[in-house]
């Protein structure tokens, strides 16, 4: 009876809410979508890169999502204001109502400043496993954050040459293994050339978690050790050992590389992303991992084939077995064995609310009691395809397939904790009607997986299906 008015209360809230948000906003809409899977869980790509929007434990979902932005300049200034929601109501097999986004940011020329639960941009037509970065996906649900940065490339010197970058800071306060764990994260990108000749872009992301509450140690030190995480310090006798040989916190990062060359009736798009989890990935002892990218983009209208996008995706390295190497200090330091997002203090890895905060192709989340545990296997390889385009003006499609396999981690000495290694295959295919000069959208998806990855390696064939209908109110 207490679960049922709570659903009650939960869908009277969120009616309440919409005319409301419709006072605010230039855009708003109303989504609901229906998912159902076979054997207890959702197929891949029904639930990755989705925002952690569905929970892929379900076997049916029921959703109805409310979506509201509003962006304004102030009068003739350089100021410009944005802000935006995405409250989800659930009802699962555990019902849910929350904001799975939440935001607000003000721009100034070419400096922004953002606040809230606020996602990554999404790129290279939202085709890619990973939007492109390796470490940062549109996988889990946004945490909240604050970005200070630019909003754009900002020319230097030249036309030609350009900067652009952020700083950041966040809380991943969700039911985790080291509790209120910080989440920090700068970039640094560079631009050289145009696309009409040819552009290159080139850049670091880094990123430390730090703080938070162990359940073993207790509390970490807080924003009194603000720097000691942001240089890496050793720290002092207090420091955990198991974090005196590493830096302290949890770091890790990616090198970011991007190739452009646009022609007349063609965009084409070479990226890398390439991860490192410590120094010997920084000084590309991994060379060999990497996600590899080709994005074209036919520039006609509505053409059957608008995007192509193809990728190949390798963790298997992971700067070799576990070794000394010996610094310049004379000592020996631990190298390999690198289990890119996945940390032995920080236990719950590069998630947040049991999904994947990096590629959702590192699987799967571990999970004991209601808290994940990082990830079952970081060693991986594989390839992806994605398409999209058009049927006529009214009728879009859309089509992935992925297929990875597995290794598990390492396993102490040269081998894997898979094995034998787990292959995984993961397809869907979309048709969506949007009628000119009308409010509504409706789509259908369809999706399957087959393989030995999600249940503990036996052989599973997976089918699901979405379907979604959305208004716009204006």
């Amino acid at each position: 009876m207490h679960k049922q008015t709570q659903k009650i209360l939960s869908i009277l809230l969120f009616l309440g809410l919409c005319p409301l948000s419709n006072l605010f906003a230039q855009s708003v809409s109303l989504e609901y979508n229906t998912l159902a899977g076979t054997k207890n869980q959702l197929p891949f790509w029904l639930w990755a890169n989705q925002l952690g929007q569905f929970e892929k434990n379900s076997s049916t979902i029921q959703n109805l999502s409310l979506n509201a932005f509003h962006e304004q300049r102030l009068g003739e200034s350089d100021f410009n204001i944005e802000a935006g929601l995405d409250l989800d109501l659930l009802l699962a097999d555990q019902n849910d109502m929350r904001f799975t986004q939440l935001f607000g940011s003000i721009s100034w020329k070419f400096l922004q400043l953002q606040i809230g639960a606020f996602p990554e941009k999404e790129v290279h037509a939202g085709l890619s496993t990973t939007n492109g970065n390796l470490a940062a996906s549109r996988n889990a649900r946004p945490h909240p954050r604050i970005r200070f940065g630019f909003n754009r490339f900002i020319p230097v010197f030249f036309d030609w040459f350009s900067l652009n970058g952020f700083y950041e800071e966040g809380l991943l306060n969700d039911n985790r293994y080291v509790e209120d764990t910080h989440l920090h994260r700068k970039a640094f990108y560079f631009r050289f050339g145009n696309p009409r000749s040819i552009e290159i872009t080139g850049g670091v992301e880094h990123f430390i978690m730090w703080g938070g509450t162990h359940p073993v140690y207790g509390e970490f030190k807080g924003w009194d050790s603000y720097f000691d995480y942001m240089f890496g310090s050793d720290g002092d006798e207090n420091t955990l050992l198991e974090n005196q040989n590493n830096l302290v916190g949890n770091g890790y990062g990616v090198y970011q590389l991007q190739i452009r060359k646009d022609w007349n009736k063609l965009h084409a798009t070479f990226y890398l992303s390439h991860p490192f989890e410590d120094r010997s990935g920084m000084e590309l002892e991994n060379y060999a991992d990497n996600l590899l990218g080709l994005h074209f983009a036919f520039q006609k209208e509505h053409p059957f084939l608008e995007n192509l996008v193809l990728e190949f995706f390798n963790t298997k390295n992971q700067s070799g077995p576990y070794h000394l190497v010996v610094g310049d200090d004379g000592k020996g330091h631990g190298r390999g064995r690198d289990d890119y997002y996945n940390h032995g203090i920080y236990f719950s890895g590069v998630t947040f609310h049991q999904m994947s905060m990096a590629s959702p192709v590192f699987a799967t989340v571990i999970v004991e009691d209601g808290i994940s545990k990082g990830f079952e296997s970081t060693r991986l390889s594989g390839f992806h395809l994605g398409f999209d385009g058009s049927i006529s003006q009214t009728f879009h499609w859309k089509a992935k397939y992925t297929y990875s396999n597995n290794y598990g981690q390492h396993n102490g000495l040269d081998g894997s904790t898979y094995n034998p290694s787990r292959k995984q295959a993961s397809a869907m295919g979309e048709l969506s009607w949007n009628p000119q000069e009308k409010k509504i959208e409706i789509s259908a998806t369809i999706a399957a997986d087959h393989g030995t990855l999600y249940d503990n390696g036996i052989s599973t064939t997976r089918l699901g299906a979405m379907v979604s209908f959305k208004y716009h109110f204006n």
